[in-house]
């Protein structure tokens, strides 16, 4: 068979499942299977007898089937009571606080090497001052610690800064 059969075919077969699935789809709300029953008339008389009721008595059950423990009725049930104290509360003393420190204006510049480089000139400006120190040295107080190229490390009543340079 060619192609071309085999298509037609094919087609054929899926229009007709997808026309009988749409027909019994759509014959549910548009066709009625409901029988008139007015032109049928019943001589029948029915007799509905009333249905006795069977009562039971419920047993308690004395074993939680999921937790495999014996439960406790309410009348079991321990009388708990409930206590409500105020927490007591710690106070913490108040920590005193840090004294300002007032830092005078400093500015780093760079610094000279020597030629056995074993001692470098430094240039500060304190408080518009410009000083020439050296490592360790000490003006009113401010302790120059560390040198590095382009910073200083300063020490100030017990305050550690990093003082750039230009700054």
């Amino acid at each position: 068979m060619s192609k071309k059969r085999i298509n037609i075919v094919l087609i054929i077969l899926v229009l007709g499942l997808w026309g009988t699935v749409g027909y019994k789809s759509m014959s549910q709300y548009f066709f009625s299977n409901e029988v008139a029953l007015s032109d049928i008339q019943s001589n029948a008389t029915f007799n509905f007898s009333q249905i006795k009721k069977d009562t039971f008595h419920l047993e308690t059950i004395q074993r939680d089937p999921f937790l495999n423990k014996r439960s406790i009725t309410p009348s079991q049930n321990p009388v708990v009571k409930k206590i409500y104290s105020q927490p007591k509360v710690q106070i913490k003393p108040i920590a005193q606080p840090k004294p300002i420190i007032n830092w005078p204006s400093v500015s780093y510049y760079g610094y000279i090497k020597s030629k056995d480089k074993t001692e470098e000139l430094i240039l500060v400006k304190i408080d518009n001052e410009l000083h020439k120190l050296r490592k360790n040295a000490t003006v009113d107080g401010l302790i120059i610690k560390k040198v590095f190229n382009d910073s200083i490390e300063v020490v100030f009543n017990k305050e550690k800064r990093v003082i750039r340079v230009g700054n």
